[in-house]
């Protein structure tokens, strides 16, 4: 009876688990879990954490901000393209070929705008969504991005692991390692295999990151917080153009706090070029996502599990000046 109970079950394409990594449950060195709260969520993901409820970044989150991010990537690299092909043009260069200079970076703009609408439309109208755990009812909720279904799976049945995605782009090849969680959803007809790809960093790690987080949920839903390190708070919601600002803030602000020790000082040669080059590659391309996304939501997860998980947020009345916003 078991066996064809279990045949009904609709599995996952045998693809999607290639070069993946099987963990399994167990003791767990709490020695390697990450203690700093800026790395809890980078490195694993982690956005919110309370005594019943761990709430986790998706991997499709990172996907949907990758399309948007590469607007302004790849008008940057445009950008560069043009500035070299301009220093190995002979003198004189016709109008026609400033014309083109100046149309590169635009052209890579814009196909990276048709790429993240097409990418918009097939993932849905929203942003992402976030997985939640609870250690009382020892379930994951997830609300699915394209069509707002609720999937609940018993932590119990979950298997997890290390999966492997390997990515080819215009800088050559990379592989990042989610950490997967797989159950069946017994609510879908037929039965079915459901796997949710958490967001830990994952970046050629060989699944570290993958372990860590794996790791960290057995901890949390053994013992809850209380030895483990949470992330730092979710920052307020600010207005557009002060969301875009805020990446250049924190980077000027990094940048003056590291240039202030000794280490720093004696390093600047160097390291200064490389903060310049990450400005212009990286926190460009992120502003430029977030100004882009703004208006876009996350999915939202029914009012009986908002408040099963203690995570309902009070909102701030929004104060307004001659009809612009003003944020305290």
């Amino acid at each position: 009876m078991s066996q064809n109970h279990d045949d009904l079950v609709k599995r996952l394409p045998r693809s999607l688990l290639l070069g993946a990594k099987r963990f399994v449950r167990g003791p767990v060195k709490r020695e390697n879990l990450p203690t700093v709260p800026l790395e809890v969520q980078a490195a694993l993901g982690v956005r919110r954490l309370n005594e019943q409820c761990v709430e986790l970044e998706p991997y499709g989150n990172q996907v949907r901000s990758g399309s948007a991010k590469a607007i302004g990537f790849l008008f940057v690299l445009g950008v560069c393209m043009s500035a070299f092909l301009w220093s190995i043009t002979p003198a004189p260069i016709s109008a026609r070929i400033w014309f083109m200079l100046f149309l590169g970076p635009w052209f890579m703009a814009a196909t990276s705008v048709v790429w993240y609408l097409i990418t918009s439309r097939y993932m849905g109208q929203f942003r992402g969504g976030f997985i939640r755990i609870h250690r009382g009812t020892g379930k994951l909720y997830f609300v699915t991005p394209r069509d707002e279904r609720l999937l609940t799976l018993d932590w119990a049945q979950l298997h997890a692991l290390a999966g492997y995605i390997p990515v080819v782009g215009a800088a050559g090849y990379t592989s990042f390692y989610p950490l997967y969680l797989i159950a069946t959803d017994w609510e879908s007809a037929p039965p079915k295999e459901i796997c949710i790809a958490c967001g830990n960093l994952g970046w050629r790690d060989d699944g570290d990151s993958a372990k860590q987080l794996w790791d960290y949920l057995q901890v949390f839903m053994e013992d809850g917080p209380t030895s483990l390190s949470g992330p730092p708070p979710i920052p307020p919601r600010l207005a557009r153009k002060q969301t875009f600002l805020r990446f250049y803030r924190d980077w000027a602000e990094k940048f003056r706090r590291d240039l202030s020790t000794p280490k720093g000082k004696r390093w600047a040669p160097l390291w200064a070029p490389a903060k310049i080059l990450w400005l212009i590659c990286m926190v460009f391309p992120d502003s430029i996502a977030e100004f882009i996304e703004y208006d876009v939501p996350y999915t939202s997860f029914p009012k009986e599990i908002e408040e099963l998980c203690g995570f309902v947020e009070k909102r701030a009345p929004v104060m307004r000046l001659n009809g612009e916003r003003v944020d305290s």
